[in-house]
C-alpha cells in the first residue's frame, strides 16, 4: 500500500457498513460515546477534578442502559450469524473476535502492572493471574468481553442443543437475574446472569427489528420524540430510588435502549452524523483500546494545566478515545499485527443443511 493510501485508510472516517444495517452502527456509536463518557468522568474523579453536578447526574442517566443495549444487538444477529456459519463456526468466530483478545489483553494487562507496580495505583501480585477467569470485573474494560462471549456461548447451547422454547429462554434469563446475588464476586458467573436476559430478547425481537413495518414505526421522528420525556422521567426515577427491583431496573433499561434505537434509525434513514456510524462499526476496538488512550492524554493535560475548564477536557478526551482508538487499530492492521484482535482458530465449510435457528 502506498503512503498516501496508507494515511487515507489510517485517517478516514466514512461508514464502512451498508445502509441496509447501518442503524445498528448508529446504535453501538451513541452507546459507546456513553461509555467512554463514564469512563472519562470517573477518571478525572479519581485525579480529584471538580465535577459539577450536572455532568453528573448526564453521567448517571446514560448509565443504566449502554450495556444491556449491546447485548441486546448482539442477540439481534444470533439467528443470522448461526444460520450463515453453523453453530460450530458461531463458536470459533466467538473464540477469535471475544475470548482470544479478551485472554490476551489481560495477560498483557495484568504483566504490566506487575512489572510497574510501584508507578501503579493498583498493586497486584502473580495471583492476579487468576482473576482473568474469576473476577473479570477487575480487568477494567475488558470484563465485557468475556462477559459476551459467555453469554453467547450459552445461548448458543441452550437454543441449539437444548433446543430451549423462547418462552423458557425469557424464564431463564429472568431467574438468572433474580438469582444475580447467589453469583457472590464471581462476576464470570454473574455477568451472565444480569446480561442473558437482554440477549434473548434480542434474539426474539430480530424477525420484528427486521421486518418493513416496523422499522416505519421506529423511524418515525415523532414517536422518538414522544419517547423523550417519558425516558427523563424513568431516569429521574432510577436516581431517586436506587434500591428498586432488578426487574425494574432492566425494564426501565430496556426502555431507554429502545429510545436509542429508535434514535439510530431515525439518523440511518435521514443519513445523519454518519460519523456515529463509523464509531459504532469500530466500538468494539474503541472499547478495548481506549483506556490507554484516555489515561494518557489525561496525565498530560492536568500535568502541563494546559486546560483547566473540566467540560472541555472531558470532550477532548472522549473525542480523542474515539478517533484515537479507530486510528490506533488501523495502525495496527497495517503492520500486520491484527493477531493483537483476532484469534488464529480458522473456520470450517459449511454444510448446505447446517442447523437453523428460528
Amino acid at each position: 500500500m502506498k503512503l498516501t493510501e496508507a494515511i487515507h485508510y489510517i485517517f478516514s472516517f466514512r461508514p464502512q457498513t451498508s445502509r441496509r444495517y447501518a442503524w445498528v452502527d448508529y446504535a453501538k456509536g451513541i452507546a459507546i460515546i456513553f461509555v467512554l463518557y463514564r469512563h472519562v468522568i470517573y477518571g478525572l474523579l479519581y485525579t480529584g477534578a471538580n465535577i459539577n453536578q450536572l455532568m453528573m447526574e448526564a453521567n448517571e442517566m446514560l448509565y443504566g442502559f449502554r450495556m444491556p443495549l449491546f447485548f441486546f444487538l448482539s442477540g439481534l444477529f444470533f439467528a443470522s450469524s448461526v444460520n450463515k456459519r453453523g453453530p460450530q463456526n458461531f463458536l470459533i468466530s466467538k473464540i477469535n473476535t471475544l475470548l482470544y483478545p479478551y485472554l490476551l489483553w489481560c495477560i498483557i494487562q495484568v504483566t504490566l502492572q506487575i512489572l510497574f507496580t510501584n508507578y501503579t495505583n493498583h498493586k497486584l501480585t502473580p495471583e492476579n493471574y487468576l482473576d482473568i477467569l474469576i473476577h473479570p470485573r477487575s480487568m477494567l474494560q475488558l470484563w465485557y468481553l468475556l462477559a459476551l462471549f459467555n453469554v453467547s456461548v450459552l445461548y448458543l447451547f441452550t437454543s441449539c442443543v437444548l433446543k430451549l422454547h423462547p418462552v423458557v429462554q425469557v424464564l431463564l434469563g429472568l431467574a438468572m437475574l433474580g438469582l444475580k446475588s447467589y453469583a457472590g464476586d464471581i462476576s464470570t458467573i454473574s455477568d451472565v446472569m444480569i446480561y442473558y436476559i437482554y440477549f434473548v430478547l434480542g434474539h426474539l425481537a430480530a424477525r420484528y427489528f427486521f421486518s418493513e413495518q416496523v422499522q416505519r414505526q421506529l423511524t418515525s421522528p415523532l414517536k422518538a420524540l414522544a419517547l423523550v420525556p417519558v425516558f427523563l422521567l424513568v431516569q429521574y426515577y432510577c436516581m431517586s430510588h436506587t434500591n428498586m427491583s432488578i426487574y425494574l431496573f432492566s425494564l426501565l433499561a430496556t426502555l431507554g435502549g429502545l429510545l436509542v434505537i429508535m434514535i439510530a434509525f431515525i439518523l440511518a434513514k435521514y443519513e445523519k452524523l454518519k460519523i456515529l456510524q463509523t464509531i459504532g462499526h469500530y466500538s468494539l476496538y474503541i472499547y478495548l483500546l481506549h483506556l490507554g488512550i484516555i489515561f494518557l492524554l489525561r496525565v498530560a493535560i492536568l500535568k502541563t494545566g494546559i486546560l483547566t475548564n473540566v467540560p472541555v477536557i472531558t470532550a477532548i478526551l472522549v473525542a480523542a478515545g474515539l478517533f484515537g482508538s479507530i486510528i490506533l487499530y488501523r495502525c495496527c492492521l497495517l503492520l500486520r499485527m491484527k493477531f493483537l484482535f483476532t484469534g488464529p482458530l480458522k473456520e470450517r465449510e459449511v454444510a448446505a443443511d447446517a442447523m437453523r435457528t428460528s
